[in-house]
């Protein structure tokens, strides 16, 4: 039996959640985070042949440095999916007009700017609800990869909020509605009326991979938390039950933010934001870990994108 395994990237910049610059001036150029991330993901995954589909945020495609990167992944054979266009935090609590202006703006930039129309959409902070479905079956998406089945939905909702407790109300909330926590594992088609079940006429869902028992969640954010030992073990569970992966990463574990030209931009606890782990370690040590889980997932699984996977379920 063949294994699959599908890779995905939050293309989520220090403007997006902490609306910093994300940019730096050396020599008469200006650089940003995006186009340096970028260039970094190509690098990555290409020794593992990995297609890759990269959420992107509407606003990044308004600065004129960042379409040929992203012309660059396009080339390369990965994938660009809807990531909103101004990463509204509290996504799941705008209007139905707000998040279908959300939707459809990112849309038009997309195609205006590379000329492709996304068919795969990401809520920030996977902080979605069913209202979102008619909404992509009207726009005519493929798939939604925005629920998080994991039972530590609670803690990680609570820890979100205290940690941003210096953001309005709606950044403090994260994640999708609670029914989520008990959705399938296994990418599926949805019910016609909500996105955490099994159905026939809703769209395609490919749910953040967790472990099988106790639904720990298995991301590049909380691998880099808990290390490769534990990660190791999950893994090992995965390919022994023969369940597929969704390895989700961010633009920041891609990024060395250690660097002197970030250093006016960073976030810091002490301000009430929440700051991830891929923020304060060197780029160096962000892939030599990655290396590790990513060389066990490649031994066992063969990497497909989200669009081309969504067709056959």
């Amino acid at each position: 039996m063949t294994l699959r395994a599908v890779v995905s990237i939050d293309v989520d910049t220090l403007a997006s959640i902490y609306k910093g610059t994300g940019c730096y001036h050396k020599g008469g150029y200006t650089y940003a985070e995006l186009e340096i991330g970028i260039q970094n993901i190509i690098q990555f995954f290409k020794k593992y042949e990995c297609p890759v589909t990269l959420f992107m945020v509407g606003t990044d495609f308004q600065h004129p440095q960042n379409i040929q990167p992203v012309q660059d992944l396009l080339s390369a054979g990965h994938e660009i999916g809807n990531h909103s266009m101004h990463h509204e935090q509290g996504f799941r609590f705008l209007s139905s007009q707000q998040k279908h202006a959300e939707i459809v703006d990112m849309d038009e930039i997309c195609r205006e700017k590379v000329g492709i129309k996304p068919v795969g959409f990401r809520a920030p902070g996977w902080n979605i609800a069913d209202d979102t479905l008619p909404i992509l079956k009207e726009l005519e998406y493929l798939y939604d990869s925005s629920v998080f089945p994991t039972f530590f939905m609670p803690v990680l909702k609570s820890s979100h909020w205290f940690s941003m407790r210096a953001k309005s109300r709606l950044d403090r909330s994260t994640m999708g509605q609670n029914s989520y926590m008990i959705a399938p594992l296994m990418p599926y088609r949805t019910s016609a009326v909500t996105l955490g079940r099994r159905g026939e006429n809703g769209i395609v869902e490919f749910p953040i991979t967790v472990s099988p028992l106790i639904r720990f969640p298995f991301t590049a954010t909380f691998y880099l938390l808990f290390g490769e030992r534990i990660y190791s073990g999950i893994l090992n569970e995965l390919i022994r039950q023969n369940l597929p992966i969704h390895f989700q990463f961010h633009l920041s574990d891609f990024v060395d933010y250690t660097t002197n030209e970030f250093a006016d931009q960073m976030p810091s606890g002490n301000q009430g934001v929440y700051v991830p782990k891929a923020l304060v370690l060197p780029l160096d040590s962000k892939i030599r870990a990655f290396r590790k889980i990513m060389d066990k997932i490649a031994t066992h699984y063969v990497f497909v994108r989200m669009d081309h996977w969504s067709l056959e379920i």
